[in-house]
């Protein structure tokens, strides 16, 4: 029997990226009359969360404010699970939706579970391979699709990979990435660089945007990082660098010692994600251990180098608008000197990741499994098809 009476779906999200790559759903979901949305934030990241909900116009109707109160994965997952376990009971959702790997992530959907409320997994079944890289996200994500109910794959290999898991099939939508949905949405917007790196970086010269600042490359791996950007702007007298400097004080430390002495190495402040998305678009080249930056550089058509030593983002490589050149300095400079000899890119081809209907599909399939409808969404209605 198809019930008649509105859905209640709770969206968490707790970091930059996660409101990010929410936005669009949030959007959709507020949109349709078919459903009540509530968003909850946890705070995980407040300052860059804060700048995020600003700038796409996000207003959470639950703040538990957590990254003051706790600073370790311990102490900020057990906080969430006791905090989202009084949100539970207040709202009595039907279904929590979460995106991708972090801790609130984790948490919210293990609260959830705990309570048997239905989880919905965006961005579900990336897999790098390796439980500890990157760390903790591998496994917080392997986590989350033992119990999802729904599984919103972002492309037919993370499909893949879920289905290697013996993740019931019926249960896996592949939608697309909605940070794709979310670039579109802004991509109009952007016709020049931000004031905040215009005014530091000399015209005409190309620009390299570099970030660094994931768990796994703390310490040695940061600082050989440290040390090719080093060799790439002394390289390269045309090539201006930008580096947006992770707060976290871990990174702060080995950053600032390594490069602050270098003219066209320049050290900012952490990017709100307009500033962010502009640079990008006009770099001539990405350096990077983020994994957003990897869906979100192809609509470009800018070439990234991911530093790491695996990656999820396997979609990326195939197409070849990114590849995986690990942590090592040389191997770094080689292929950053190789790419920035390369004619300018085109950025006629599609992104891999997404076409900006991923939370389109996400509602359909929401309202099917609400409705009792199976398929949750037909599989010519998938994207990638």
């Amino acid at each position: 029997m198809v019930s008649e009476r509105i859905p209640l779906v709770a969206t968490v999200v707790g970091t930059r990226p996660e409101a990010i790559k929410m936005a669009s759903l949030c959007q959709c979901l507020g949109e349709s009359p078919c459903v009540k949305a509530v968003l909850v934030s946890t705070g995980q990241h407040r300052t860059q969360l804060d700048q995020v909900f600003s700038r796409l116009k996000l207003t959470p109707d639950v703040d538990l404010k957590l990254m003051h109160k706790v600073g370790n994965l311990n102490g900020l997952c057990g906080k969430v699970l006791e905090e989202m376990d009084a949100v539970l009971e207040n709202l009595g959702p039907d279904m929590v939706v979460v995106q991708g790997d972090t801790t609130t992530a984790f948490a919210s959907g293990l609260a959830a579970f705990h309570r048997g409320v239905p989880v919905g997994h965006v961005e579900a079944g990336l897999r790098s391979g390796d439980i500890m890289n990157p760390y903790p996200e591998e496994a917080n994500r392997k986590f989350i699709s033992s119990f999802a109910t729904l599984n919103f794959a972002p492309t037919r290999q993370a499909r893949r990979n879920l289905e290697g898991e013996q993740v019931d099939p019926e249960s896996i939508i592949v939608t697309g990435n909605t940070v794709v949905d979310t670039l579109q949405r802004v991509s109009s917007q952007i016709t020049e660089l931000p004031v905040c790196v215009a005014r530091r970086v000399v015209p005409g010269r190309r620009i390299v945007l570099v970030t660094a600042h994931r768990r796994e490359s703390w310490g040695a791996s940061l600082a050989r990082i440290c040390l090719a950007v080093r060799k790439i702007a002394q390289h390269h007298p045309d090539v201006e660098v930008v580096f947006p400097v992770h707060k976290n004080p871990v990174v702060r430390q080995m950053v600032f010692p390594a490069l602050s002495d270098l003219d066209r190495v320049h050290l900012v402040e952490p990017l709100d994600y307009f500033e962010f998305v502009s640079t990008m678009k006009f770099a001539a080249l990405i350096l990077t251990d983020s994994g957003g930056v990897q869906e979100e550089a192809p609509t470009f058509g800018t070439p990234v180098l991911v530093m790491r030593e695996t990656t999820e983002r396997s979609e990326a490589m195939e197409a070849g608008t990114s590849l995986l050149v690990g942590t090592g300095t040389e191997d770094i400079v080689l292929r950053a000197s190789a790419w920035l000899a390369t004619p300018p890119r085109s950025s006629g081809q599609s992104n891999p990741f997404g076409d900006g209907m991923a939370a389109q599909r996400i509602l359909k399939a929401l309202l099917n499994w609400y409705g009792g409808r199976r398929p949750y969404l037909d599989q010519e209605d998938f994207f990638g098809r």
